[in-house]
Order: structure tokens, then sequence, then C-alpha cells
């Protein structure tokens, strides 16, 4: 469905195959759908009520918001970037850990490696950070250079950087 609606657009654009280069076409159409708009009033007073007092000022300058099709986009794009990490590391796999509660992405979906439970990728959180970095600076690659950068992470032969920690 992801694809069909950016067909919509781009009627060149291939089916997505679930290579690592297919991100490439996604996020340089995903990018012209980055977009904010100025939080209301309401909503600003409403984030104000959420956070201590002394934190105020800084939430008040946060005057803007992606908007819903913004943040939709960037989760169908974070399943099929998860999806894409699976077909191509057959050692990972979508799934969600319980413990500990205090852990950001506790039952949340994200994607495990087998006999590791320890590490995770929160395919929400790439996409979100991307978008983020985007907004600021767009880069038709930067997804793709994310999922390249990984690779070792999500390889069972290749020894990952954080082993040695």
């Amino acid at each position: 469905m992801l694809w069909e609606y950016m067909k919509e657009e781009r009627p060149e654009s291939q089916p997505f195959d679930y290579s690592p280069e297919s991100l490439i076409p996604l996020w340089d159409w995903y990018e012209t759908k980055i977009k904010q708009v100025p939080k209301t009033k309401k909503e600003i007073e409403y984030s104000v009520s959420k956070y201590p007092k002394w934190m105020e000022e800084n939430i008040r300058k946060i005057t803007m918001k992606y908007t819903d099709e913004t943040l939709s986009l960037a989760l169908d794009i974070s399943i099929y970037y998860g999806e894409t990490i699976i077909k191509n590391y057959p050692n990972m796999y979508w799934g969600h850990f319980t413990r500990p509660k205090r852990e950001l992405f506790a039952n949340k979906p994200v994607i495990l490696k087998l006999n590791n439970k320890k590490k995770y990728v929160a395919a929400s959180q790439v996409v979100f950070v991307c978008m983020i970095k985007s907004s600021e600076r767009p880069d038709k690659n930067r997804l793709y250079d994310l999922y390249r950068f990984s690779e070792d992470e999500f390889d069972p032969i290749k020894p990952s950087y954080w082993d040695s920690w």
C-alpha cells in the first residue's frame, strides 16, 4: 500500500523489493512529505501541563509539530525498513521484550536477533530520527546509509561494535 501511495506521485517508481537500495527512492519521496505546522495554543498549554514548572520556558519554545500524514508515513516506512532488515538477515525477526520495564522500547515492536535478546533495532525510532534530520537537511540516502552502517549489527558472523564493550 505504501508503494501504491508513492506511485500516485511518482509513477516511474519500481515496486518495493526489500533490497537496501529500495530505501533510496522511498526516502527521496518521503522527504517531500515531511511537513510541520504550528501548534495551537491549546496544544502548547497541554504540553506545558505535562511537565514540571521549571521546564515551562523550554516547552513553550516548541511551537511546531509534524503533520499527521508525516507521522503516519514514518510509521509505514519503519515497517518497510524493518521488513527489509528481516528479509536480508534471516537471523533477525520482529518481536518484543517486557523487561526491564523502564527500557524505552519495552512492550513495543522491535527487531530482535536470534539468540541475543539484549540487542534490538527499534525501526520506528530509526525512521523518526531520520525524519527529524531530513526536516533540517534533506538527504535522499539517509535511511540507506544508516542501513549500511548498521549491517555489522545485523550479521551474526561479523562481531558487533557493541560486543567489545
